[in-house]
């Protein structure tokens, strides 16, 4: 009997989005959920699913499900929807001050350059990151259609070809492309709240038909090991200088990971069987919490694994002499009666997906992808070898710079694993049911997917003050929380309101854009909204809100 090395490959694509909305005024102040639903939540799922062979785990973020149902179930709205929305001739100076700063927000080379109505508007704005000063001069200048207009390219930019080939009327309004009309502008924005309803429920039924397998993250998707304990990145980080106090929670991080796996069990009827820890952050201290919420697996980056071996097994000295085939196999993490599955990441093919291949033919980059997997077959130790190969990486924020969102290359990169006999996709959990782990990993590296460390969310001036704000906000929510238990009042709905705010400035966005990506004004509204977040647990408890988190981090 011929038998053929055989490789399987899992697409984990990674759904992410922090919390935008203030639950005080139920206002949501960035759009992107809204943007990214109708841009990438929905037609990811869509392609794949007029595929008969091809499977694929999609990890949902608890806090992007509970906002993509928003706008689906409660009409929400943003800040800049509502700027759709508002008739071009009626708005203030100062709104068409905001529609000139944000609604070229889009991708210069794919949509804003091959459009000539949408270049003509984009020069006449100011093309060279006009001030705000510069823009309100230039609003003076732009007429009610020339408005109208911006508004109504800026929404179809976001809408996917799929839909747009769907849909007749979405058809003709960008073959139109210029003097639309306020009627044209409300089909725009209908179209995009039905595509926003039909997302979860299309996830739902590929995973009840065996295509996909829905996996999640910790509930606002925070580090976990620095909720742990913000000591822990001394590991990974010998150099790095920490807050003042130490930030020591465990219960919080197994809070999120809980009401995580019990949020999305409400939403699909299947309990999460997998879990991409938060930017693929881990330590030996949240495998534990992961066994006893019974995970069943985690994927990780590749140098967690070759961080793993070298720090604790005296038998790997050297990184750059590990052998690849390490990579495409699953291990085992043990505590006691309890075990975790890990898997990792084929970082360098991820890598190629999110920044190289946009700049290729599309055709040309999905069968390079498809000739690294044969080259990994082949080069599996016996014929009988069946090697996992795992790319995991952001399933939103690349495909704007790639030609019609990346449809070809999905569409010929399927294709291939369709009628492929020897290399097949599978979803981790398949996979892991036909070929568990032989090999265990004693510990775990403490670290992320990115540098195999925390440098990205602690260390840094800025980020240090955010974690200090936390502390001290967590210190006097805590203290507050006991004195109402003691008077017996510990279950009250402000006090859950409270913590909700707490879990959600736990979420790792704030502190990503802490590190040397913040600006100070309007064009970075993150530090805002974490402190606004933190504000709110005072106005929630009817408290004074302290003087520090008037004052901005960034």
């Amino acid at each position: 009997m011929d038998i053929k090395k055989r490789l399987e490959v899992a697409f984990l694509w990674h759904m992410h989005q922090p919390y935008y909305k203030d639950p005080l005024t139920g206002k949501y102040h960035m759009p992107w959920v809204r943007l990214h639903g109708i841009k990438d939540y929905f037609p990811m799922a869509a392609l794949l699913e007029k595929f008969d062979n091809v499977k694929a785990s999609f990890n949902l973020v608890p806090v992007l499900i509970e906002q993509i149902n928003d706008y689906a179930n409660n009409d929400a709205t943003d800040l800049l929807l509502d700027l759709t929305v508002r008739k071009a001739s009626q708005l203030t100076h100062e709104e068409k001050s905001q529609v000139l700063t944000n609604f070229f927000k889009v991708n210069f080379r794919r949509f804003i350059e091959p459009n000539p109505r949408y270049s003509d508007l984009f020069v006449k704005r100011g093309v060279q990151n006009p001030s705000p000063k510069e823009i309100k001069k230039a609003a003076a200048a732009f007429s009610a259609q020339e408005l109208l207009d911006l508004q109504v390219l800026f929404n179809l930019s976001w809408m996917h070809s799929i839909s747009i080939e769907e849909d007749i009327n979405l058809g003709d309004l960008v073959a139109k492309g210029r003097d639309y009309t306020e009627k044209d502008k409300q089909y725009v924005v209908f179209k995009q709240r039905e595509i926003m309803s039909q997302i979860l429920p299309l996830y739902k039924k590929l995973q009840d038909r065996g295509t996909i397998e829905i996996t999640t993250t910790p509930y606002y998707h925070p580090i976990l090991p620095l909720l742990c304990d913000t000591e822990v990145a001394k590991t990974s980080g010998p150099w790095m200088k920490l807050p003042k106090h130490r930030f020591l929670h465990p219960e919080d991080a197994d809070w999120h990971i809980r009401e995580g796996l019990k949020y999305c069990d409400e939403q699909f009827n299947r309990r999460p069987r997998g879990m991409w820890p938060s930017e693929g952050s881990v330590s030996d201290e949240v495998l534990g919490l992961m066994m006893a919420n019974k995970v069943d697996w985690i994927a990780m980056d590749e140098d967690i694994l070759f961080k793993s071996l070298t720090h604790y097994d005296k038998k790997f000295k050297d990184m750059a002499l590990f052998d690849r085939r390490l990579v495409y196999q699953p291990y085992k993490f043990k505590r006691g009666s309890k075990s975790l599955d890990l898997i990792f990441r084929d970082k360098n093919l991820s890598n190629m997906i999110s920044f190289t291949y946009h700049s290729w033919d599309q055709k040309a980059a999905a069968e390079d992808l498809i000739g690294h997997f044969r080259t990994i077959r082949e080069h599996l130790r016996r014929e009988a070898d069946l090697g996992l190969v795992t790319i995991a990486m952001d399933g939103e924020n690349a495909w704007e710079f790639f030609a019609d969102n990346g449809r070809t290359f999905f569409e010929t990169l399927y294709a291939h694993l369709d009628g492929s006999d020897s290399i097949n996709s599978t979803t981790v959990s398949d996979f892991l049911d036909r070929q568990p782990p032989v090999r265990t990993l004693p510990h775990i590296f403490p670290g992320s997917w990115i540098n195999h460390n925390f440098e990205v969310w602690i260390g840094q001036e800025q980020d240090n003050v955010s974690w200090e704000y936390l502390y001290r906000v967590r210190k006097d929510l805590e203290g507050y929380t006991k004195r109402l238990k003691a008077k017996g009042d510990g279950e009250n709905e402000a006090l859950r309101k409270a913590w909700q705010e707490l879990h959600i400035a736990e979420g790792s966005d704030w502190n990503w854009w802490y590190n040397g990506k913040a600006h100070v004004g309007a064009d970075n509204p993150f530090d805002p909204l974490y402190r606004l977040h933190l504000k709110n647990i005072y106005r929630i408890l009817k408290k004074p809100i302290p003087d520090f988190l008037k004052i901005s981090i960034a």
